[in-house]
């Protein structure tokens, strides 16, 4: 696969910019379907951990543009009403019970997905 870009027509100084802006819409849009994701393969007691994922932006200087799907960190757990970090116990389990990974599925399952995005859009956005 090649890409032809006509100068005529685009800046080539901002054809980098141009191509990470696209990069991270697509990553953006395919993290909130991965947070989705991830909610509906976590395992529920009391839904804490559920409730808890979510997608986070932000990044400083030329990292500013990180993408995120994060579980459990400051959640309250109902039953204790203590403040506790559940996410490593399930995804990766302990000597006491089994690992119940849900974000590495829901990975693996939008993967394929950005990779495509990715390539069809840089094609069609710099090959006219």
């Amino acid at each position: 696969m090649s890409i032809t870009i006509d100068v005529t027509k685009t800046d080539l100084a901002t054809v980098p910019e141009k191509m990470l802006d696209y990069a991270m819409e697509v990553l953006l849009q395919q993290a909130h379907v991965m947070a989705g994701l991830a909610q509906i393969y976590v395992p529920v007691d009391t839904g804490s951990l559920r409730d808890s994922i979510r997608v986070e932006r932000g990044g400083e200087g030329k990292a500013w543009r990180q993408v995120r799907v994060r579980a459990g960190g400051y959640i309250t757990n109902p039953k204790t009403g203590k403040l506790v970090d559940y996410s490593n116990y399930v995804e990766y389990g302990t000597s006491k019970m089994g690992a119940q990974p849900f974000m590495e599925p829901a990975w693996e399952e939008i993967k394929p997905t950005i990779l495509a995005m990715l390539k069809s859009g840089v094609v069609e956005r710099w090959s006219k």
